[in-house]
């Protein structure tokens, strides 16, 4: 089910083993995602031209901790994602993040990750700014 113009539900769905699959495979998302965040991800989509893969969207508790994510995560709130591109330029995607942010409104969370080749935003209410290089 659409849930932005870019986006599927199931795209936000815990990526862990505990949840029901539907008939195409995809885990079930049983968590509400907030609009902010869909919004913000649409932006980025149609500034960037090209199509967004959120590696990470909505965790339940246990999959944050496997993964190792921090306790008051934001992707357990379903208010964040991770994502990527087909030959992604994090530094270009953070910048792109930011600038769509800015344009809606929205203030959250970016974290770089340059070695992971991805880019993390939350729409958590105020500005946080994190790389893996620090």
């Amino acid at each position: 089910m659409k849930i932005g113009t870019h986006f599927d539900d199931y795209e936000f769905a815990c990526n862990c083993e505990r949840h029901e699959v539907d008939e195409n495979g995809h885990n079930v998302l049983d968590h509400i995602i907030d609009k902010r965040l869909v919004d913000l991800l649409d932006a980025i989509r149609e500034r960037l031209g090209v199509p967004l893969t959120v590696t990470s969207g909505y965790r339940c508790e246990e999959h944050n901790k496997e993964v190792g994510g921090v306790s008051n995560s934001q992707h357990v709130l379903g208010t964040a994602a991770d994502i990527t591109y087909d030959d992604v330029d994090v530094e270009y995607l953070a910048e792109v993040a930011e600038a769509c942010g800015q344009e809606l409104g929205i203030e959250g969370g970016i974290g770089t990750y340059y070695h992971q080749g991805f880019v993390h935003v939350d729409v958590r209410g105020y500005a946080a700014r994190w790389n893996d290089l620090d």
